[in-house]
């Protein structure tokens, strides 16, 4: 190991590792990644696979559509699968208060240009 890096990323659960795969993809090579057991030892390992796509934050729907397609690009470009399958979901509301919630949500899907969202009446 060297004793200096132009970066350290300092633990390597999701966050670190996507961290350290995007320092990279943007051309830095002076990096390393720092884990004091098994990556994806904490509690990455308590939310693997899981995507949750509705979501009336515009950042957070955004960053969602931006790892699913990041997912199918680490596959293209390693030839490995990553296990990703896009099964849907279905969202339902109980009562006008989650109603109107749905449709803010779709309405953020769709200013951020997210078209596998219907909303169905």
């Amino acid at each position: 190991m060297k004793s200096h890096y132009r970066a350290v990323v300092i633990g390597g659960g999701v966050v670190g590792a996507s961290v350290l795969y995007h320092l990279t993809r943007f051309g830095w090579s002076d990096v390393a990644l720092i884990e004091r057991a098994e990556l994806t030892a904490g509690s990455t390992w308590h939310a693997a696979a899981g995507f949750h796509a509705l979501n009336a934050d515009p950042n957070v729907a955004a960053l969602q559509d931006y790892t699913i397609k990041l997912y199918r690009e680490i596959e293209a470009e390693s030839g490995q699968n990553a296990g990703l399958h896009m099964t849907g979901g279905v969202n339902m509301a109980s009562d006008p208060q989650r109603w109107e919630w749905l449709k803010s949500a779709w309405a953020v899907f769709q200013s951020v240009g997210i078209e596998t969202a219907r909303l169905v009446t």
